[in-house]
């Protein structure tokens, strides 16, 4: 099963609006168009730093990810989440991940 990995940075005061947007927003689109959301973590907001933030989603294959982003094309909340979150980040990035298998020395 891969994942898809969106890594964002954004200032420690925009942490808690990111959140909500992604809690709020981005989690119903993106649930509603086929991923699975796998976890959201972020770094501290405590030390100066901006704070990246790290939000995984599944989905069964490549087939099953074009199903997923013609939903989200389709969904009129996509580009409300879109736009939310776009003016609250500062950079990031979206990277696909595979499993590897790995067995003990």
């Amino acid at each position: 099963m891969p994942y898809v990995v969106d890594t964002v940075e954004v200032e420690p005061e925009r942490l808690l609006p990111y959140l909500d947007a992604v809690r709020h927003l981005g989690v119903p689109v993106m649930t509603d168009a086929g991923a699975v959301l796998v976890s959201c973590a972020t770094t501290s907001a405590e030390i100066g730093e901006s704070v990246d933030v790290q939000v995984v989603w599944s989905f069964d294959d490549h087939d099953h990810w074009n199903v997923i982003r013609k939903n989200l094309v389709l969904d009129p909340r996509w580009y409300e989440f879109s736009a939310r979150i776009a003016a609250l980040r500062t950079g990031g990035t979206r990277r696909f991940y595979y499993p590897v298998a790995l067995s003990p020395p």
